[in-house]
């Protein structure tokens, strides 16, 4: 036990150190002259997304602070790789070929061991041999038999992690959490099936075979943390059937907090996922009286400075989209380069749609949308504002023939920010006075615009 709980206080301090991670590498003979860097700190916040040019020697560098270990996702054109943990101090240098990309692909410098072991274990698990083809071919067997497998798959995962050397012990348990946590959701998504009804929770926990890992590292690990919050979303479906009624919000979280298990689920990883529960509900529902208590409740015990400090901003600017807020204005051109701005249409109710061509939901919901159109021609200015790029945009509109004025944005533009588009489709409806009309507007789909045309036809009817 002694030995546990240094080796605990080891991992958690160097969990929270901070320091600077650097990726720097060079393109052989390029194709495109940009890399693309997705950085994932936690698992509530944002992630940050760059786009980096290379030089005129083909290379290119990025740098960033990290508080721990964090998670990044690489792409040069359409080869790359996704979701690698990285670790603070870091100085590590990439070369490859985009036409030979796995193949040429090298990595060195402070911190490259662990990311040469992903090259390994990817030729080892997914090339040699597909772990999953093989395990969703197995899961249509008998549930020994598949947990067998999975267990198993598990003990040779974590057994090739550890005998690749010069990997540091922070990264080596955070990467066994990612396994464990892997392995063991296939367990999760197979026992949600309508076959296992019976199954109590305290029988789906022992058929799962997770290993005790330090707090933090339950906390920032990717995979970890999706095992756990699908986990949660099974006990709160069962809790749900008992009962006979789905379970409030407030009822979901208390659920969650009593999963606490010092070993296995700790207070950070509860901490975490409550944190993504309250984002989640502030994102659909907007900040109501119920979520603030439930967002108060949480600030007031959590001990996550980032968690706490990122909710408080959310709750913040979701009160600046709340039903009767002014809507922040905006300047953008129009198909034949005319600029069109909000302020243009005071006195008039606008309906917003931020909408992409590669979006299928929006494509979807437009069908819908001339209906609703056609009835308030003459009472509601539509904006349609795209995220994809000029050439894309042009085409989109002429292949869906989308009606209304048509404006375009890039995705991480002042609007986008301002409206906090996080996501698309993104529908604002905006009254006469340029006041958000209603906190959350109906999808046009919903009752194939029906519930849409009831929301405009109220906001219409307001004084």
């Amino acid at each position: 036990m002694i030995r546990f709980l240094f080796l605990f206080t080891f991992l958690s301090s160097i969990c929270s150190a901070q320091g600077i991670f650097k990726l720097s590498g060079e393109v052989q003979n390029p194709t495109e002259r940009k890399v693309l860097i997705t950085l994932y700190r936690d698992w509530v916040g944002e992630e940050e997304e760059y786009e980096i040019k290379l030089n005129d020697k083909n290379q290119f560098s990025f740098s960033t602070t990290l508080n721990h270990v964090a998670y990044i996702d690489f792409y040069y054109a359409d080869q790359g790789f996704h979701y690698w943990i990285i670790e603070p101090e870091d100085d590590i240098s990439m070369k490859f070929t985009p036409k030979s990309f796995w193949t040429s692909l090298k990595f060195s410098g402070m911190g490259a061991d662990k990311l040469n072991y992903y090259v390994k274990q990817r030729e080892k698990f997914e090339e040699k041999r597909d772990f999953e083809k093989e395990a969703d071919a197995l899961s249509k067997a008998p549930q020994e038999q598949y947990f067998d497998f999975l267990d198993n798959e598990q003990q040779v995962q974590i057994e090739f992690l550890e005998k690749t050397p010069f990997l540091s012990d922070n990264f080596i348990q955070s990467r066994k959490a990612d396994i464990i946590g892997t392995l063991q959701n296939y367990k999760v998504n197979f026992l949600s099936g309508s076959k296992y009804t019976s199954w109590t929770e305290e029988k789906i926990k022992n058929s799962l075979k997770i290993e005790e890992l330090p707090d933090s590292v339950q906390a920032h690990s990717l995979e970890y943390g999706n095992m756990f919050q699908n986990l949660m979303d099974l006990f709160v479906a069962k809790s749900a059937v008992r009962k006979r009624k789905d379970l409030t919000e407030l009822e979901e979280i208390n659920l969650i907090k009593s999963s606490y298990s010092r070993a296995y689920f700790s207070f950070q990883l509860i901490e975490r996922v409550t944190a993504f529960k309250l984002k989640s509900m502030i994102e659909a529902e907007s900040i109501t009286p119920k979520i603030q208590s439930m967002v108060d409740d949480f600030l007031a015990t959590a001990t996550s400075r980032d968690y706490k400090n990122y909710l408080s901003k959310k709750v913040s600017f979701s009160k600046t989209l709340a039903k009767g807020s002014p809507a922040k204005s905006f300047k953008l051109k129009d198909l034949d380069g005319k600029e069109v701005s909000l302020k243009d249409f005071l006195g008039k109710t606008v309906y917003l749609d931020f909408w992409a061509s590669w979006c299928g939901p929006c494509i979807y919901d437009m069908k819908f949308m001339e209906t609703v159109k056609a009835k308030f021609q003459d009472e509601v200015v539509f904006i349609q504002i795209s995220l994809d790029n000029d050439a894309e945009w042009r085409e989109a509109i002429k292949m869906y023939d989308v009606k209304g004025i048509n404006l375009r944005a890039d995705e991480n533009s002042t609007i986008t920010k301002n409206y906090g588009v996080t996501g698309i489709p993104a529908y604002y409806l905006i009254d006469k006075k340029g006041n958000f009309a209603v906190s959350q507007v109906s999808d046009p789909s919903n009752d194939e615009g029906q519930e849409l045309i009831r929301q405009i036809e109220e906001v219409l009817q307001r004084k």
